[in-house]
């Protein structure tokens, strides 16, 4: 792996959605570790200090949500960036997410959650206009 990329963290309980976001991102420039419920991507924090950021749907199997899981990492590692993402909401609840945090409606393309992301983590990004179909035709979901 090429040490300059950053480490992505992506929980998502959906298989295929978790599987389609990593290999989008992975493309898109980032190490991609994955997570399929809180309990494990809280395991992955603790044993990784290499996570960049972390993308987490709110909707999670095993009683805690994204909102939730953020909250515990953030005790872990107060900085950590946060994207929120869900088919739910069409945005974080206020109160719920926290301090810093931005959230991606699905579906979203993997170019738009990767600019969010390295705008979140103040990576030297430029400001890119939504990809048109034909640039992006991968959708998120």
């Amino acid at each position: 792996m090429d040490a300059a990329q950053p480490v992505l963290l992506v929980v998502e309980d959906d298989f295929l959605v978790r599987l389609t976001m990593a290999d989008a991102l992975t493309d898109g420039g980032f190490e991609v570790i994955e997570a399929g419920d809180a309990r494990e991507a809280l395991s992955q924090i603790c044993e990784r200090n290499d996570i960049s950021a972390m993308l987490t749907d709110i909707n999670l199997p095993g009683g805690e949500d994204g909102f939730a899981l953020a909250r515990a990492v953030r005790v872990i590692r107060p900085d950590l960036p946060v994207v929120y993402a869900s088919g739910r909401y069409t945005a974080a609840e206020s109160g719920k997410s926290v301090d810093g945090s931005r959230f991606l409606a699905k579906p979203f393309t993997p170019s738009l959650a990767a600019d969010v992301i390295r705008d979140l983590m103040g990576a030297e990004s430029h400001p890119v206009p939504a990809p048109s179909p034909q640039q992006d035709s991968r959708r998120l979901v």
